[in-house]
């Protein structure tokens, strides 16, 4: 039992590191593409096409509209698990999947904080935001075995996960809802104070 425990560890924890790692990259190139291109901004304009972005993603999610998110439809490679063994399977994982853009994305909520880190022109914000992302795609791995039975297998646990991914759009609705929301009023209070 310990050594499957240290096996799972090493597992997880090269799977956060690396998927940290590619983040971090993945957010500072976004930063540093809106410094190249010059249009860094956080005006009202801006953010009124966040937050129209927002809508529109939160309608997604709902299910009111439908259209294909822009993504690349690859998935990571299953066979590393069986050339490179368990622990840098999961570090090659977690890298490819912490650079967000490579796989195939399943919520349109990524998409915000794209526009943002571009927009931000910015690398270091840029990097913080696509880290933060990574964390909370990172923190489910670290608190499933506590949540799932021992004695469910692959399979169960897959239906699991499928069963709750209805519940999870609507969450990512409202969290995009709020992003709207937040954008709105940015928008809003910028207008306000570019008359003052």
């Amino acid at each position: 039992m310990a050594r499957n425990y240290s096996l799972w560890f090493k597992c997880v924890a090269s799977y956060t590191l690396t998927g940290g790692i590619g983040s971090i990259s993945c957010g500072a190139l976004l930063g540093a593409i809106g410094a190249v291109t010059g249009h860094p901004t956080s005006g009202p304009l801006a953010m009124s096409c966040i937050s129209a972005i927002s809508l529109a993603l939160a309608a997604r999610e709902r299910g009111w509209v439908r259209w294909d998110l822009p993504e690349r439809k690859r998935q990571t490679e299953k066979y590393w698990a069986h050339d490179f063994g368990f622990p840098m399977a999961f570090a090659m994982w977690g890298f490819h999947i912490g650079l967000a853009l490579v796989t195939r994305i399943t919520f349109g909520g990524l998409w915000i904080l794209v526009a943002l880190a571009i927009m931000s022109g910015k690398p270091s914000l840029g990097a913080v935001l696509m880290l933060a992302h990574w964390l909370g795609r990172a923190l489910p791995v670290w608190v499933a075995p506590r949540l799932l039975c021992d004695t469910r297998s692959a399979r169960g646990e897959t239906d699991v996960v499928g069963a709750e991914a209805a519940p999870y759009r609507h969450l990512a609705s409202l969290g995009l809802l709020a992003g709207a929301l937040l954008a709105a009023s940015l928008a809003i209070s910028g207008v306000v104070e570019g008359e003052g």
